[in-house]
């Protein structure tokens, strides 16, 4: 048992001050170098003052100027004067907010009251911050006993944890947290654990499946992206992008087997035999001789199998009319959510908002890693996060010392505070390639029986100018009429002949003929993210939804990194 807890440095009513008091000390040499100089030649400033008391003043004033700018820079970048400006910070909060102790005194010149501070303890570090203050029933007591969101804003930081030692509230702060995001070659899988920032892993087997939020622009993509890289290195992910956007391009590269998916046919068939396989893995894992029940999967060695949808809800409005597939498709992901921990089959989902519209509360209670990138409203953020964070300040940063930051968000395991996330560093502009680097993994061929219910797959032998090659020949326009486009799709004419002006005004021009409108894929591909678009942002306007799905390909603006 400890006889003696150190809680840090104890904040005093002169902290208040420390700013001055520590310039004044570096002022001061200066002071006694002008006060001596001007002492030995005394004599000669009462004969002739000028120049010479020109040159004393300018002299004085640049060592204002010069222990000023000290000053300044030392309370930027070294520690030890940064936990005097956190204790600035306090002393100012307490006297300001009447957080005192008022005692009258007896002088000889009559009644002083003194003031004196409730005993409040700093403990800084460079990326946390702990500050405990009394209890022991004083009249503070209640206002200390809730001061999580308001340190989190005083502090720029993340409230992280509070907890009670003896007499003492003690709340912990995280500060800094730019300074502990990683670049792309840093993201690497440590056991199951996959590396995002320095101090924040994601361990699916502990936190199983991932829920990940965020609006259009906010790195989403670019974040998921970063996260295939990792556990492509480990595992094997199925890819489900109903948008037919970023992702789905990846299924050229042999490292995915084929297995990225675009239509709800083909994607609700994933959702199936990635069941299958579920239930054959743990006919598997019974079968091993020293099996017990409880034993996970990664105890034979056996790798996992992660499950990624980009847009469920745009998956589930390609199906808003079939009920049939809807029941089927709901069917499997409860399945998998709630039986595929042991089995080692792991669900990430990506969603503008996880609204209960799209999916059922008690299976988004079963994703136990949360995270969030770019903006969200206030009902976002409650429906990422729970209850355990409803009275946390979210707050929103689009710039960081004048830079532009992609990326931020927040992240949580199920139940817990939520933290600053900035997600991992791309050095697009030195001409980093998600698809390039992905093509460098070496394929994981399928190993063990339960791979049998996957369609056999061989990876040809590619390079990438044979893949190259291939992309261009894909990418030739290739026209239809709107109408077979509109078939195809189950859309109606009206829809989209009422948002094709619209994108016109984008610079997105349509051919026409006499008797028909003409296609390209790629407009084909803009016509259903702007319906997506438009049903995800309640049905309330195509142009706004044109505009986003336009700002999301980039047309003019690229993404910016940190």
């Amino acid at each position: 048992m400890k006889l003696f807890t150190y809680r840090g440095k104890r904040v005093q009513i002169f902290h208040r001050n420390i700013k001055g008091i520590t310039w004044f000390i570096w002022w001061f040499p200066f002071l006694l170098a002008s006060i001596y100089y001007i002492y030995l030649h005394l004599e000669e400033l009462k004969v002739q003052p000028f120049p010479q008391s020109y040159f004393i003043g300018i002299g004085i004033l640049l060592s204002v100027l010069l222990t000023l700018g000290i000053n300044w820079l030392c309370y930027e970048k070294i520690l030890f004067f940064q936990k005097f400006n956190s204790l600035r910070i306090l002393s100012r909060f307490l006297l300001e907010n009447n957080l005192y102790l008022v005692k009258k005194v007896k002088r000889e010149k009559g009644i002083v009251e003194k003031i004196t501070l409730p005993k409040v303890y700093l403990k800084q570090s460079r990326y946390e911050l702990q500050v405990s203050f009394i209890l022991e029933g004083n009249k503070f007591q209640d206002r200390f006993l809730n001061l999580g969101s308001t340190l989190e804003v005083m502090f720029n930081g993340d409230f992280r944890d509070k907890s009670f030692d003896k007499r003492f509230v003690k709340y912990k702060i995280a500060i800094n947290r730019i300074e502990s995001r990683i670049s792309i070659d840093q993201v690497e899988v440590r056991g199951s654990k996959i590396r995002l920032m320095k101090d924040v892993y994601w361990d699916y087997v502990k936190d199983s499946h991932l829920l990940v939020g965020g609006g259009t622009g906010g790195g989403k993509t670019v974040t998921l992206m970063s996260i295939i890289y990792a556990l492509l290195k480990v595992g094997y992910i199925d890819i489900c992008d109903p948008k037919n956007s970023d992702l789905a391009s990846l299924k050229k590269l042999p490292v995915f087997h084929g297995r990225v998916y675009s239509s709800k046919e083909d994607i609700i068939n994933c959702f199936r035999e990635n069941v299958e396989f579920m239930k054959k893995r743990y006919e598997v894992l019974t079968s091993f001789p020293d099996y017990r029940p409880g034993t996970y999967y990664t105890h034979y060695n056996l790798k996992p199998k992660f499950l990624l949808v980009d847009e469920w809800a745009a998956l589930m409005a390609k199906i808003d009319r079939d009920y049939s597939q809807q029941s089927e498709l709901m069917e499997y992901l409860t399945q998998i959510v709630l039986e595929g921990r042991q089995a080692g089959v792991y669900v990430i989902f990506a969603m503008q908002r996880p609204d209960g519209e799209y999916i059922k509360t008690s299976l988004r209670d079963n994703f136990m890693m949360r995270l969030s990138v770019g903006h969200l409203e206030s009902t976002g953020y409650d429906m990422m996060f729970g209850d355990a964070n409803k009275t946390k300040e979210f707050k929103k940063l689009d710039e960081i010392n004048g830079v532009k930051v992609v990326g931020r968000g927040y992240i949580a395991s199920s139940g817990n505070l939520a933290g600053e996330f900035y997600s991992p560093y791309i050095p697009l502009d030195k001409g980093f390639s998600f698809y390039d680097e992905y093509a460098k993994i070496p394929i994981m061929e399928f190993e063990g029986e339960e791979f049998s219910v996957f369609e056999e797959y061989k990876a040809p032998v590619e390079t990438m100018q044979t893949i190259e090659e291939e992309e261009t020949r894909e990418n030739e326009p290739n026209k239809r009429t709107l109408k077979e486009f509109a078939d195809e799709h189950d859309l109606k004419m009206q829809t989209l002949r009422k948002i094709i002006p619209y994108m016109e005004e984008h610079g997105i021009s349509f051919e026409r003929t006499d008797s028909a409108i003409l296609i390209e894929p790629f407009q084909e591909k803009l016509l259903l993210e702007t319906i997506t678009q438009f049903e995800e942002d309640g049905r309330k306007s195509y142009p706004k939804a044109i505009e986003a799905i336009v700002s999301h390909h980039g047309l003019g603006q690229g993404q910016g990194q940190a």
